[in-house]
């Protein structure tokens, strides 16, 4: 089952239909009540019943639209018991008021199924009852986390909320972000992303998880105090009942909450917080600054050994210098527009992914040295035993082993020898890789 995915700023559920209602409920709230109010003063001797009756449903709608605003899981359950005494109500009174018209001697906002308002008192609650289905969200075991990468680390995170939600029969959601909090709090000190957002979307999607939930990172998420983030995320949006994160957990404004804090927050709220233990490589926790300084390295099997699966970066295909080309080397050339970690300048046995179909290649990184004019690192990908047209196209670049650091070569013909060895070398290693999956 693959997951769903919604991408936005916290916000109330109650929205589209269900402001129509809040606004319906409201307005009938205060007819309701100013109309009762007056027939039980002028009138109430001539009908008692029927304007007690008209008096408890004012009170019923005043209820139910208190109950939408409010917005709390108990609230929400609250509103499925009123909406249905109302709907009850309708019922009940409308048939006993054309049974018997004498108990009725002028309309109230029940009697002939709410002839008196348009039939608006028999529709609304119908309406509601199917707002509420339509919106309901079942409770939920939560994780939280930029996931940058989605390393083995958090692999653990979203498997151990899977697991939980499997076994207590509860929905499993990823709450992550639409970028790294820091570009908007410390844009200088960003780091750059592991993998694309788009990359690390469709892992998620991919991960055994019911539900991924994309905030949008911006000022009015980053100024949420830890209390407000528990209340408009994680039980408001989410209905969280279970909350896995991560030791190292930080929330808030400032990342001004800890776990700590989410333990005493989630105590008051009746959610449990269930804090993973680090995965740990050669006694090292896995992490993320970690992974960046593998690739700052060139070293692949490490990266990959951390991350779970080897390093991508993508991109769309652009127009370079065609000195490849020249050399007898083609190359599909990302410029400066590669999406993920670029690892360090070199040559890299790599697959590139177009569309659903993958290509052996041979990838350089860095300026080119041997020639001295190229100004900015590039990603280009020599496709091996392929030639295809790719400019325009995004690709994805998925690299495999690092075989050569880059070399000032004295002139055209060494650079050519040792494309063609770089070549064959890479030929091997994808060969290889082939035949032992």
């Amino acid at each position: 089952m693959r997951a769903s995915f919604s991408s936005a700023e916290p916000q109330s559920p109650i929205r589209g239909v269900g402001r129509v209602l809040v606004a319906c409920y409201g307005i009938l709230a205060l007819a309701a009540l100013g109309r009762s109010v007056f027939q039980i003063i002028t009138k109430f001797d001539s009908a008692p019943l029927a304007y007690v009756l008209s008096a408890v449903a004012a009170a019923v709608y005043v209820l139910i639209t208190v109950l939408l605003l409010v917005d709390r899981p108990w609230a929400r359950v609250t509103t499925w018991i009123a909406i249905s005494i109302e709907l009850v109500g309708v019922l009940v009174v409308g048939a006993v008021s054309l049974v018997d018209p004498g108990l009725f001697p002028s309309d109230t906002v029940w009697s002939v199924f709410g002839r008196g308002y348009l039939f608006i008192p028999l529709v609304l609650p119908v309406i509601g009852l199917w707002w509420l289905a339509r919106t309901r969200v079942r409770a939920s075991v939560v994780t939280i986390g930029k996931f940058d990468g989605l390393h083995i680390g958090h692999m653990e995170l979203i498997r151990e909320s899977v697991e939980i939600a499997q076994d207590e029969r509860l929905r499993s959601v990823v709450v992550t972000f639409d970028r790294n909090p820091q570009e908007v709090l410390a844009p200088s000190d960003a780091p750059v992303k592991i993998a694309a957002t788009t990359a690390r979307n469709r892992k998620l999607r991919a991960a055994g998880v019911d539900h991924v939930e994309e905030l949008r990172f911006n000022e009015s998420l980053a100024n949420l105090t830890p209390e407000d983030f528990v209340d408009a995320v994680l039980v408001k949006r989410l209905h969280a009942r279970v909350v896995v994160v991560g030791s190292d957990f930080k929330f808030g404004h400032n990342a001004s909450g800890t776990v700590e804090t989410l333990r005493a927050l989630g105590a008051q709220r009746g959610v449990r917080i269930v804090v993973a233990e680090d995965v740990l490589v050669d006694s090292r926790r896995v992490s993320s600054t970690w992974i960046r300084e593998a690739l700052e390295a060139g070293d692949i099997e490490l990266a990959a050994r951390l991350l779970g699966a080897f390093p991508v970066v993508l991109g769309e295909v652009v127009h370079g210098l065609k000195r490849g080309r020249e050399l007898g080397f083609p190359t599909a050339n990302l410029g400066t527009n590669a999406q993920g970690f670029v690892p360090a300048d070199g040559v890299y046995a790599a697959w590139v992914r177009v569309g659903a179909k993958r290509y052996p290649a041979s990838v350089s990184i860095g300026l080119n040295p041997t020639f001295g004019d190229v100004t900015h690192r590039s990603v280009e990908a020599f496709l091996i035993d392929v030639n295809l047209d790719l400019y325009g196209h995004v690709i994805e670049v998925e690299f495999i082993r690092r075989l050569r650091g880059m070399i000032a070569f004295p002139g055209r013909e060494g650079l050519i020898e040792q494309m063609h060895d770089d070549v064959r070398i890479c030929r091997e290693i994808l060969s290889q890789q082939v035949a032992d999956a």
